[in-house]
């Protein structure tokens, strides 16, 4: 795989779960979480949060997923890449999430297991995006042609 085709997905790959996290967290599902916040929960939350740690935070989970997608499951294509981004987003998201919750009093159970949903789709589209750029020529040569073409 070369180097600067890793590197645009990485970047792509960020971009993806930067702007998705903020229309779901932050815009469209605002309210549900703060409804469903345990009580003390604003007592540990930034307000501001710190961007540029979370904006690491996305560029380190795109860096994991062009790893997992490009080189341990070799697969490319959009497709390949939403499947096994859906696949890692929601095993990762749920392991971290059950740990929050067995420790942390942030959110209640069931805004804990959205969020590993909305994870899941974020993740997945970033890993399609991600997978589309790493799309590699032989993937591409063993799309069967259109019908009537040969």
């Amino acid at each position: 795989m070369r180097i600067v085709r890793f590197a645009v997905a990485i970047v792509a790959g960020t971009l993806v779960l930067l702007v998705l996290g903020f229309i779901l967290y932050a815009v469209v599902f605002t309210g549900y979480f703060a409804a469903n916040a345990e009580p003390g929960a604003a007592a540990v939350a930034k307000d501001p949060p710190e961007m540029p740690f979370i904006y690491l935070s996305e560029l380190i989970l795109a860096v994991l997923l062009c790893l997992v997608i490009g080189r341990w499951a070799d697969v490319s294509g959009a497709v390949a890449g939403f499947r096994t981004g859906a696949v890692f987003g929601f095993l990762m998201s749920l392991a971290i999430s059950m740990m929050f919750y067995g420790t942390v009093n942030y959110m209640n159970l069931q805004a804990t297991l959205f969020d590993v949903v909305l994870t899941t789709v974020r993740v997945a589209l970033a890993g399609a995006v991600i997978g589309m750029v790493l799309r590699t020529k032989r993937s591409a040569e063993s799309q069967p042609l259109p019908a009537g073409t040969q």
